[in-house]
C-alpha cells in the first residue's frame, strides 16, 4: 500500500513539476514570444531525459530524477526569497520538487525492503 501511494506521488509530483514549468515559460513568465522555445529547451528539457524510466519506475531514473529536481527546489526557493511577484509559483516549484525527492526516495526504500528475502 505505502509503496503505489509513495509511486504515484512520486510520478504525479515529477509531471506536477515539469507542467508548472512549461506553463510559466510559456503562459505566466512574461518573456518575448522569440525566447520562449530557448526557455523551454533550457529549463524544461533537463526534466524530460528520466522521464521515461520514471514512469517505468526504474530505480536509477528515479535517483537521477531526484537530482535534477534538485536546482528547481533550490530556484523556487530563490524565487520566494528574492519577493518577486511570482512569489506563489517559485513555491509551487520547490514544494513539487521537495516532494518527488522524499517520495521519490522513499520509494526506492520501501521497494527494495520489500524484495528482500525475509
Amino acid at each position: 500500500m505505502k509503496i503505489a501511494l509513495t509511486r504515484g506521488i512520486a510520478i504525479t509530483s515529477y509531471l506536477g513539476l515539469i507542467g508548472l514549468v512549461m506553463v510559466w515559460i510559456v503562459f505566466l513568465g512574461g518573456l518575448a514570444d522569440k525566447y520562449v522555445s530557448l526557455y523551454l529547451l533550457l529549463l524544461a528539457g533537463p526534466l524530460l531525459i528520466p522521464l521515461r524510466g520514471i514512469l517505468a519506475t526504474r530505480d536509477r531514473a528515479l535517483i537521477w530524477g531526484a537530482l535534477l529536481a534538485l536546482p528547481y527546489a533550490v530556484h523556487g526557493g530563490m524565487v520566494v526569497w528574492a519577493g518577486a511577484d511570482d512569489r506563489w509559483l517559485g513555491a509551487a516549484e520547490a514544494a513539487l520538487a521537495l516532494l518527488y525527492l522524499v517520495s521519490a526516495s522513499y520509494f526506492i526504500r520501501w521497494r527494495a525492503m520489500s524484495q528482500q528475502p525475509a
